[in-house]
């Protein structure tokens, strides 16, 4: 009996109007090849995030979606 932990990530969505980007981990438990636990975990990378974006290899979608428009309306929407 051979147990290991694998972490994937498993999905990733683009939301709101500042195009922020989650991301879900999914954790696995497996034994002998099967999955017998699984959990999940999500994390948001914020608009203009940069190293959190490159942390969680997404920095190649936040550069379609980060444009410098979408940037600065969020930037000025923590102002407020």
């Amino acid at each position: 009996m051979s147990l290991t932990k694998k972490r994937i990530q498993d999905k990733i969505e683009i939301v709101g109007e500042f195009k922020h980007i989650q991301v879900r981990y999914q954790d696995q438990i497996i034994e002998d090849g099967k999955v017998i636990s699984q959990s999940y975990e999500r994390t948001v990378v914020d608009c203009g995030d940069e190293a959190k974006a490159i942390e969680h290899d997404v920095k190649a979608i936040a550069d379609i979606y980060w444009t410098d428009e979408i940037k600065t309306a969020y930037t000025a929407s923590l102002v407020v």
